[in-house]
């Protein structure tokens, strides 16, 4: 049996890159939200900044929507 070493460290290499983009991606979501509703309570504007923190949170979850369906080999 052969390792192709090159291949495993692609993959390894795009998990690390993926979790930190998911993870940067939602905890900035989470953020900018909890920050426009703090901002709402206080009694200033913040379409834009709820906006952006659900813009991030939704693609936060079409990078978990593209992994699954890398994932199924149903969905090709």
């Amino acid at each position: 049996m052969k390792i192709d070493w090159a291949a495993l460290g692609t993959v390894a290499v795009v998990s690390i890159v993926m979790s930190v983009l998911f993870t940067v991606l939602l905890a900035s979501g989470i953020r900018a939200v909890s920050a426009a509703r703090l901002r709402q309570q206080r009694g200033g504007g913040s379409g834009a900044v709820l906006a952006g923190g659900y813009s991030l949170l939704g693609l936060a979850g079409l990078l978990v929507l593209f992994g699954i369906w890398l994932i199924v080999p149903q969905f090709h």
